[in-house]
């Protein structure tokens, strides 16, 4: 069966340029409110070729790795990449980072064109692959630089190499896919015949770039001079979100798999822009096809494997027809039905497909034995033909057209019997409830090793159900359906209902391995309160109370609950419920019976649940109105006599108060503690002064007042308040909350609120100068996510409000507090910022705090024996004596008022993260480094007595497109700039500290038995 053919273009290169110039003005991208011309895109394309090729970057026939969000530039980089006869090797920022590691190696990329942002995934990448290679980011402005001569490309042959899919990575390991310019340009143009392609046709850019649909998407639209709509994935969720997406760019042309494209069914009366409507990846129902096809809608069902260039046959469905085939062959490609025997197949004879003609690739890149035994000699003709495994006839009363029958390798046994499983879902897609389904075969047994067929030790198939709108079914009644339709062998034993069925990474269809399995754990159907009674258990062992006395409506932390006793509750609610859940949630639903509804939404996949709200930050930074800041207008004290310092029982606040009361000049100074009263507050912050060995003698020139930063006037009488508002001069703002764990909404009490009221404070009877600690975590994963590997003091830290929604809580709220300070200082607030690392030891008396996360982190890893494998990054540790002192020195001198500081050690004075592993090794401590993704898992092993163990859900959360956690967000540490306290200090003694191995030595015994004890009960506290 060959069709015919037609007059083409030499290479997709050469349609390129035709287009280019026939359809100059024409619309030929839209992606949100931005449109190009093809114009704009010829331009584009020319200076990004000469960029590439001036950095050597691209030569004729090399691989080029794209790994990009779908954007203008993602379509201009596959153009100049062909331009310059190399071939794209598509890489889906979405893919799983160790499919991403694998392409890399195994394709032997030197060149990546990708975005900032990604950096943190293709650089370890690129670095495991162990080559010599570069990244190129799209975003950035030097690539995008004037023309400064034309420059010739060379010319391309249709049978260079085009591009390489990775493929069939579900059942064994990924294959590169060769596909040639020839192949690809007989599609473009055969699809530009097929759909009538011409400009303003508008088509969907749907399908992930890793996957074959896409590059079919991207060059049907620029071949025919048609416009390509693309949008960023979350706008084409499937159903609601795609709908809403179609309408709003009026898009006419769509391919998509039948299982996405039956979410937008009830939709379809809106989608009155929609001409053409193309599916293809699984097999498409007859309903399905029916539901579409319209006197307005044309309706296509494609076929076709990676292998011979996205698709080989299409059919166009009618109305009337009662079934669906997957068509005839396109132009210049050849298909073949063979049997066991590679014999032709009668007409009605079901074989196997083979494929040959334009569209077959070269092969499997570096796999020559499987390429061989998928790309045979073609025994009818020239060329090669290839091997697709899917079972296909054709139709008796219509010559050259075939109908699918299913796959050859997806075949299984059930009771000695050979099925198909796509026989089951066919007849079930029939039902008129069902709206998508998939069949899985359950082994009664689970065997790992590799060896064993896929297929083996079957037992049982089991049906996942997506019911259609408004219909309610049960499993008996699907039985029955399918008992009336097929052998009793063949009817599912099980059935599961869900709400969606899960897509393979690039959406091409489902994702069978992602299939859940049948519940093992306790039904959450089942009555809460029962649930709620479990949990009130877990809640007994975690505070160590006797059975019972926890209640379903008891509140954890009224009964004494932690930080440290979460990680209990955690591990009792997997353990009894199969459930694991982030940590934050626990402050959010603190009673058995609210914990008992979030693991019922949990199971119903409430991401609301799940996930934190999206909190606009900017607003939350907003100024309160009631601010006086007309007195922000005159200048503040000249001569400083009065102080105030929030956050003295805690570890910085009292080294910094000890500072300022042996250096500084002040007559009087307040400190302000939370406390029951006022004799509570002075013996709170004695017994902090004796615990970090400073001297109790000096407290008696502190007047200590009993106060709350999270209550509106501090809490304190008006008279008070109003006479701290006439005496200080400087207000040193050093409390906080720095949970890690908490929840952005339970920690803006203390960190945005009460900064918001010490601004009160600061406006109230007179100008007082503000000395604000912030930290270096405000500017988020800066080095990792934007790619800006040096960061000045005076950075804008709007800069970073898009990345901030990663992190915790703590820092977003300390990025909301340092926001609103900014503010203030822009209507006149005296306001001087201090951005310390890690705030480690006294250099004299090691003293520490062992709740901090460098110490956590270390001692934790000794216990383990294992440390994650982190080439670029610092814990930037930062010893608190010379915080303490350059704040002091800083405060105290008028000239610096006003400033922003980093104060932290220079990075080439700072061990990194390995080296100070490396030295643990050297001293006797058995460390073995490991990789990111073991050391993650290797948490889950922890026992209770490891300082790491309450944060266990802290570091296993993915906080990062559902893929990276927090610590492999932060994985490269930036340059943070510190000239600012350098040059302050430079002429004084205060002395830059140097993190070396003397110092790690001299830390030693905090990291190595501190955290031995459960009596450790906080993560962190609250220092005020």
């Amino acid at each position: 069966m060959n069709n015919q053919n037609f007059p083409i273009h030499k290479t997709v290169v050469s349609l390129i340029d035709f287009v280019f110039q026939k359809y100059h003005d024409e619309l030929a991208v839209i992606i949100e409110d931005q449109q190009f011309t093809y114009g704009e895109l010829q331009r584009k394309t020319e200076q990004l070729s000469q960029y590439l090729t001036a950095q050597g970057s691209l030569k004729p026939n090399n691989l080029v790795g794209l790994c990009i969000e779908p954007s203008f530039e993602m379509v201009i980089a596959i153009c100049a990449i062909l331009k310059a006869g190399a071939a794209f090797v598509p890489l889906d920022p979405d893919l799983p980072r160790q499919r991403l590691s694998y392409m890399i190696a195994d394709a032997k990329l030197t060149t990546i064109l990708t975005q900032q942002k990604f950096a943190f995934d293709i650089e370890p990448a690129m670095r495991q692959s162990g080559l010599d290679g570069q990244m190129c980011f799209l975003d950035t402005p030097t690539v995008w630089q004037a023309l400064t001569t034309s420059s010739s490309l060379p010319s391309v042959e249709p049978d260079q190499l085009a591009y390489i899919i990775y493929t069939s990575g579900s059942t064994g390991v990924p294959k590169g896919v060769m596909l040639t310019h020839q192949g690809l340009l007989n599609l473009a143009e055969a699809s530009c015949h097929t759909f009538n392609i011409k400009p303003g046709l508008r088509l969907l850019q749907f399908a992930s770039i890793s996957f074959d649909a896409a590059v079919w998407e991207i060059f049907t639209a620029l071949c025919g001079g048609a416009t390509l709509v693309l949008g960023a994935r979350e706008q084409m969720l499937p159903g609601q979100l795609l709908a809403n997406f179609l309408t709003k760019y009026r898009v006419q042309w769509v391919m998509l798999p039948p299982s996405v494209l039956a979410t937008l069914t009830s939709f379809r009366n809106y989608l009155t822009d929609l001409r053409m409507v193309v599916v293809g990846g699984e097999a498409c129902s007859v309903s399905l096809a029916k539901a579409w096809v319209s006197p307005h809608t044309r309706f296509f069902n494609a076929y076709g494997p990676t292998e011979i260039t996205v698709c080989c046959t299409m059919y166009e469905f009618k109305q009337q027809e009662m079934s669906l085939p997957i068509g005839y062959a396109l132009p210049n490609v050849e298909l073949y039905i063979l049997n066991e025997e590679l014999q032709l197949c009668h007409s009605g004879e079901k074989g196997e497909l083979y494929v040959g003609g334009m569209g077959v690739a070269k092969g499997y890149l570096d796999k020559p034995e499987i390429t061989s035994s998928r790309f045979l000699d073609n025994p009818f003709g020239a060329g090669k033909i290839y091997k697709t495994g899917d079972i296909v006839y054709e139709d008796p009363h219509q010559p050259g057209l075939l109908h699918y029958a299913g796959r050859s390798d997806h075949q299984v046994k059930i009771r000695g019997k050979r099925i198909e499983i796509e026989a089951i879902e066919m007849i079930l897609a029939q039902h008129p409830g069902v709206q998508t389904n998939a069949v899985k075969a359950i082994r009664s047994v689970r065997i790992e090793s590799s060896d064993v067929p896929e297929n083996y030790g079957v037992s049982m198939l089991v049906a996942y159900i997506v019911p259609k709108a408004g219909q309610f079914l049960t499993e008996k009644h699907l039985q029955r359906f399918a008992a009336e339709q097929l052998p009793d062998y063949m009817v599912p034993t099980r059935f599961v209902f869900m709400d969606e069925l899960p897509l393979l990474p690039n959406r091409s269809k489902v994702d069978r391995n992602a299939l859940p399995e049948l519940p093992q754990t306790p039904s959450f159907v089942a009555d809460t309160i029962d649930n709620s009674i479990k949990i009130a258990v877990v809640f007994d062992e975690a505070l160590e109370l006797p059975t019972g006395t926890c209640k379903p409506h008891t509140n954890f932390f009224e009964m004494g609950g932690s930080s440290l006793c979460i990680a209990y509750v955690l591990y009792g609610l997997e353990r009894d419920f199969g459930v694991a859940i982030p940590s934050r949630l626990i402050y959010e639903y603190p009673t058995p019976s609210d914990v008992a509804r979030l693991l019922e939404q949990f199971k119903l996949k409430s991401e609301s649940a799940a996930n934190d709200r999206y909190i606009d930050l900017q607003a939350e930074a907003v100024l309160s109105p009631d601010l006086n800041t007309s007195l922000w207008q005159e200048p503040p004290q000249a001569k400083y006599d009065c102080a105030l310092i929030t956050g003295t029982t805690g570890f910085l606040g009292a080294h910094l108060l000890d500072e300022l009361l042996t250096k500084g000049s002040y007559k009087k100074i307040y400190c302000l503690i939370r406390a029951e009263n006022q004799t509570d507050a002075v013996e709170r912050l004695r017994a902090t002064f004796i615990q970090y060995q400073l001297p109790t003698a000096k407290l008696a020139q502190v007047s200590v007042i009993n106060g709350d930063i999270e209550q509106p006037q501090l809490q304190l009488p008006t008279r008070l308040f109003d006479q701290l508002g006439e005496e200080v001069d400087q207000i040193y703002h050093v409390a906080a909350d720095t949970n890690y764990i908490k929840p952005y909404s339970l920690i803006k009490k203390s960190n945005v609120d009460g900064t918001a009221n010490i601004l009160t404070l600061a406006a109230h009877r007179r100008h007082k100068t503000l000395h604000y600690l912030s930290t270096l975590a405000v500017y988020g994963s800066i080095t990792s996510l934007l790619g800006i590997n040096e960061v000045a003091e005076e950075f804008d830290i709007d800069l970073c409000e898009g990345i901030i929604s990663v992190e915790y809580g703590y820092v977003r709220s300390k990025w909301v507090a340092e926001r609103m300070l900014h503010s203030a200082q822009a209507k006149g607030l005296a306001v001087s910022i201090y951005r310390p690392g890690f705030i480690s030891g006294h250099r004299q008396t090691q003293v520490a705090n062992l709740n901090d996360m460098f110490y956590r982190f270390v001692s934790g890893c000794i216990q383990m024996g294992m440390y994650p494998d982190f080439p670029e990054k610092r814990w930037v540790p930062t010893s608190v004596d010379y915080v303490a002192e350059a704040i002091a020195h800083l405060s105290l001198d008028t000239k610096y008022t006003g400033g922003q500081y980093n104060i932290l050690v220079p990075p080439e004075k700072e061990l990194s993260h390995l080296e100070i592993f490396e030295y643990l090794k050297e001293l006797g401590y058995p460390l073995q480094k490991i990789s990111p993704k073991n050391w993650l898992n290797a948490l889950s092993t922890l026992s209770t007595t490891n300082p790491l163990h309450p944060l266990i859900s802290f570091f296993q959360e993915k906080v990062y497109q559902d893929r990276s956690t927090i610590l492999e967000v932060h994985h490269r540490t930036p340059d943070f700039q510190t000239k600012n306290v350098l040059q302050a200090i430079k002429d004084t003694n205060i002395k830059c500290p140097t993190i070396d191995k003397n110092l790690i030595r001299q830390y030693l015994p905090n990291f190595d038995k501190h955290f031995s004890t459960r009596q450790l009960q906080h993560t962190a506290s609250l220092n005020y």
